[in-house]
């Protein structure tokens, strides 16, 4: 602070010559000039003082043997003094004035932090549909009202802060934590589709089928109405599993005639740079009419955050649509793929026992008929009240 002080107001070094000087320097100190950087050279010492004492120290070496002599000037207002007839300068020192103090009014890197659920692209993408993206103003009144409009497009948040540090944005959001259901309510389990049961456990209640039974979807698999020593009925909460094996069809067309995208094997790299919310290119190419661009932002460091500057490379990939032929062969091929991708994505929970396909070939292309036979849990829950107890009592008596 003292450095930057001395350095807006100016000062000098000067070098002092004689025979007395030590006897100077404590005259000096007595008269309250403030003089520091004392160093001695080849019988002469050098100082620092500041530049509105320095004509006091040059009047009282006048009565002395001392002779006192500038060798520095070091300071703003000597830089400006140099400089005086360059205007250009001090029309750019006043626009850097002017921009820096333009751009500190906008908030120019964002950082989102405390997502769990969703991906930062993700979060990204819904505060810029809202309105905080980099660039918005960081006034306050105004990221306060966004603060409330992305409370209510996201909805599952408990909380969400907006803060400003100068240009340089954070967003910390916490997601509401779903209680553990804990539910000890009466229920029943029936079975969610048709199926004949291969075992069945239950957990809670009293089982209501046997391995090998046939059910079809709604029978009761474990009820919770349980029968006590004395005779009576209480409901518990009923719990458990039924494994069961149930049946599924898949059917596929496939086109005899069809379009394929291709693209050529080495993509056109383009490269460009972003400057807040700029863009300027550094490579030019030529642009395919038809292309899929793939895109890698690299965001710049500047003092271990992250800059308002990126590099961006996209790799353009050229593709084309051909008409391809295709024969019964590789259509049981496509089949047999897009029958591998449907279970791994929707029969994932259930172990296939047996699988036949069928592959029909028809005028205009070819027709697949996947049957298929699963062993999957068909319990699911059902909510009981007295009333099935009531029920249950009177179809006995």
């Amino acid at each position: 602070m003292i450095y930057l002080l001395r350095f807006f107001t100016g000062y000098v070094v000067f070098r002092i010559s004689g025979s007395r000087t030590g006897g100077f320097i404590n005259m000096l100190t007595r008269r309250c000039i403030n003089i520091w950087g004392i160093k001695a050279h080849g019988g002469e010492l050098y100082c620092c003082a500041v530049m509105r004492d320095y004509p006091e120290i040059q009047r009282l070496s006048k009565g002395t043997s001392q002779r006192v002599h500038i060798v520095k000037k070091r300071g703003l207002p000597f830089i400006l003094h140099k400089n005086k007839r360059r205007s250009g300068l001090l029309v750019g020192v006043v626009l850097f004035a002017v921009i820096f103090r333009a751009l500190s009014l906008f908030v120019w890197t964002i950082d989102i932090c405390r997502f769990d659920t969703l991906s930062q692209s993700a979060a990204k993408e819904i505060f810029e549909r809202i309105g905080v993206y980099e660039g918005v103003r960081s006034d306050f009144e105004s990221l306060k009202r966004l603060q409330t409009k992305a409370m209510l497009e996201f909805g599952d948040l408990s909380w969400l802060t907006i803060n400003i540090d100068g240009s340089r944005g954070e967003i910390n959001a916490t997601e509401k934590i779903q209680p553990e259901t804990n539910d000890t309510a009466p229920r029943n389990m029936t079975a969610s589709k048709d199926g004949q049961i291969i075992r069945i456990d239950a957990f809670g209640g009293v089982p209501a089928v046997s391995p090998g039974d046939g059910v079809v979807k709604g029978d009761m698999l474990i009820s919770g109405v349980v029968e006590t020593e004395l005779g009576g009925r209480h409901l518990e909460h009923a719990d458990g599993i039924a494994l069961a094996k149930t049946h599924g069809t898949e059917q596929l067309e496939l086109p005899k005639k069809r379009y394929v995208m291709t693209t050529e094997s080495e993509p056109v790299v383009r490269y460009s740079a972003k400057l807040f919310d700029l863009y300027f290119p550094l490579t030019v190419c030529e642009t395919p009419k038809e292309y899929i661009t793939f895109k890698n932002e690299t965001r710049a460091q500047l003092f271990g955050e992250c800059a308002s500057a990126s590099l961006i490379k996209e790799d353009i990939y050229a593709y084309k649509a051909v008409i391809t032929d295709t024969d019964r062969q590789k259509a049981e091929e496509l089949f047999k793929t897009r029958l591998l991708l449907k279970e791994l994505f929707c029969h994932n929970e259930k172990e296939i026992i047996k699988r036949s396909v069928t592959v029909t070939e028809l005028e205009n292309g070819f027709h697949c008929t996947a049957e298929y036979t699963f062993e999957e849990n068909i319990a699911v829950p059902s909510r009981l009240t007295r009333a099935d107890l009531f029920r249950e009592i009177s179809s006995e008596e």
